[in-house]
């Protein structure tokens, strides 16, 4: 408890100075004409909520203060107000929402907007699949997606949300194992105001094992989502920014043995990459070690590593985009890594609820033992737990407290953290979310 007391003391040397414009707490406020927002909130976009008859998701949210959230579901349809919500968590708290308690239109993407933080929101589908990832709060003129592939099976559909009363226009380009992707037409590509649009791939690029999609914005704001699909099941994630350095504290995990990490180098010149594997055992570091031309991914099978539960990192001598796709008798996973360890993770919607299992992954690339406080939260308190990392590997941290709808992980020390839900209808990996960066 006192590791925590003291980790979550630096958050005040996040808060403005008196002199200084007001920063928000988490996230980026991004004020448009018809969206006004309190310069003491952060907003959180969730692209790939659903309920339907067959379908339902529950957005979570994780807050380390008092908070009050409200959820809105804009309605693709001009002059149709949005569907609202909302949910109040008493810090270190979490709390949830059930979406078909507020919509039943089958896709609903939305955003959330706290009063206080640091907060963060996750989204969990549920019913014929299993699918989670964290929302975002911010993001890069370019996104990339490292991941996706569309062999027989198998399906790539992109989202490419527009939360704001403005039209937005972006580009799509990507590149595969046979080279830069011919996407003339999605060169200029148009979403409404509050609505989006959806991109398939299996047609117009089929037959690729890696490919890399990227989103470039170039007018008004576009949250994309990519989703995965593998014959009946389904796995969403979220896209990012390029980085020299990934973790990934969960790239395959029992009933996964199809799992591979795809590195995907946007540049014209070569790049080196080095790819170190951890265990709860310890490292196996340089495992992997080779160059990749510009322009071209490369797919790396992780089959020839004997444990089931994996972590990886991957460092490169220039930027590059990585994801994680993994598939097997569990179901299909695919995720974003985290560009830098962090002292403080939160991990919104993290449970474990009926026969859905929840699991908190820990990892420790560093050389030294490291103590982690993990706080399994409710919704008016926080169960504390230590937890100890050795040096260069990757541990599982099983959701026990039964009323837990999130998790808050601290330490004097930087780690990285990600969760995975796993149930009857599959299995999903989400990343972490960085209160205080290291």
């Amino acid at each position: 408890m006192i590791t925590l007391v003291v980790a979550l003391g630096g958050l005040a040397a996040l808060l403005p100075q008196p002199d200084a414009p007001p920063e928000p707490w988490a996230g980026l406020i991004i004020d448009r004409p018809g969206i006004e927002s309190p310069v003491d909130a952060s907003i959180w976009y969730c692209p790939w909520s659903q309920a339907n008859a067959g379908r339902d998701s529950f957005l979570g949210i994780a807050s380390v203060a008092d908070a009050d959230a409200e959820f809105t579901f804009p309605v693709a349809i001009p002059g149709e107000p949005p569907d609202e919500a909302a949910a109040q968590t008493l810090g270190p708290g979490a709390a949830l929402i059930t979406l078909s308690d507020v919509a039943q239109r089958g896709d609903s993407p939305g955003f959330v907007v706290f009063s206080d933080g640091p907060a963060a929101a996750s989204v969990t589908v549920m019913g014929g699949v299993l699918t989670a990832d964290s929302c975002v709060s911010q993001g890069p003129d370019e996104w990339f997606f490292a991941g996706g592939s569309t062999l027989t099976g198998e399906r790539l559909r992109l989202r490419l949300f527009n939360p704001f009363p403005e039209t937005a226009k972006v580009t799509v380009t990507g590149f595969s194992e046979i080279g830069v992707e011919a996407l003339g037409d999605l060169r200029s590509v148009s979403i409404n105001p509050r609505s989006w649009r959806d991109i398939d791939f299996e047609e117009m690029l089929r037959q690729r094992q890696a490919l890399v999609i990227s989103v470039r914005v170039d007018e008004g704001l576009v949250v994309p989502a990519m989703s995965y699909f593998q014959g009946e099941d389904e796995a969403w994630w979220i896209g990012g920014d390029l980085s020299s350095v990934w973790e990934f504290p969960v790239a395959r995990s029992d009933g996964l043995g199809d799992a591979a990490v795809v590195v995907g180098n946007p540049n014209l010149t070569d790049v080196d990459v080095t790819v170190d594997v951890y265990t709860a055992d310890g490292p196996e570091r340089s495992v992997f070690e080779f160059t990749l031309p510009g322009e071209t991914p490369l797919r790396i099978d992780l089959s020839s590593v004997p444990t089931d539960a994996v972590g990886v990192r991957i460092s490169a001598t220039a930027q590059v985009t990585a994801g994680v796709v993994a598939s097997g008798s569990a179901g299909t996973a695919v995720t974003g890594g985290s560009p830098s360890p962090a002292s403080v993770w939160l991990l919104p919607g993290l449970r474990t609820v009926g026969l859905n299992e929840g699991t908190l992954w820990l990892m420790n690339s560093g050389f030294e033992q490291i103590s982690v406080t993990v706080s399994e939260l409710t919704g008016a308190a926080a169960i504390n737990t230590q937890v100890l990392v050795e040096p260069g590997t990757q541990i599982a941290v099983p959701i026990t407290e039964p009323d837990a709808l999130g998790v808050l992980v601290a330490s004097s020390d930087p780690f990285t953290a990600a969760w995975s839900i796993e149930g009857p209808s599959g299995i999903a990996f989400a990343s972490g979310l960085a209160v205080i960066n290291e």
